[in-house]
């Protein structure tokens, strides 16, 4: 029986940056900018991704010593890597999140990402900006 192949550990860390990246586009209406700096955005993350109802499915992320940290270094290098859906860029005191193909809409950019629908990256995203606008 041939099982289907899990994503390697960086794979599924890109995904979660692309998911919430994806989500905070659509929560923030396309303004596509979260100001906040390292420090703000490991915390939000760390607090929302332990609620949130698909943490489970990526273990990578969930079992890293310090998940905020992990999330922000491949938020900060995700403009840089080959083939990303999704890329956050920092500008001044803020990241830039863009859909990294021209016409894309996010629905085109979520089916090719992985397997969570874009209602469960809102799901995430949202209550992570909502974190960050508090401390900002």
């Amino acid at each position: 029986m041939n099982r289907p192949h899990a994503p390697s550990n960086d794979q599924q860390v890109r995904e979660v940056v692309e998911g919430i990246g994806l989500g905070c586009g659509l929560a923030i209406l396309d303004s596509e900018r979260v100001a906040c700096g390292k420090v703000e955005i490991e915390f939000a993350f760390s607090t929302e991704w332990r609620t949130w109802l698909c943490a489970d499915l990526y273990l990578s992320v969930g079992r890293a010593p310090k998940p905020g940290n992990t999330f922000w270094i491949d938020a900060k290098k995700s403009h840089r890597c080959e083939g990303p859906t999704v890329a956050w860029q920092h500008d001044e005191n803020e990241y830039v999140i863009r859909i990294v193909h021209e016409g894309w809409t996010p629905t085109d950019a979520v089916d090719i990402m992985g397997n969570r629908p874009l209602d469960q990256w809102s799901s995430l995203a949202t209550p992570f900006l909502d974190r960050l606008e508090r401390h900002a």
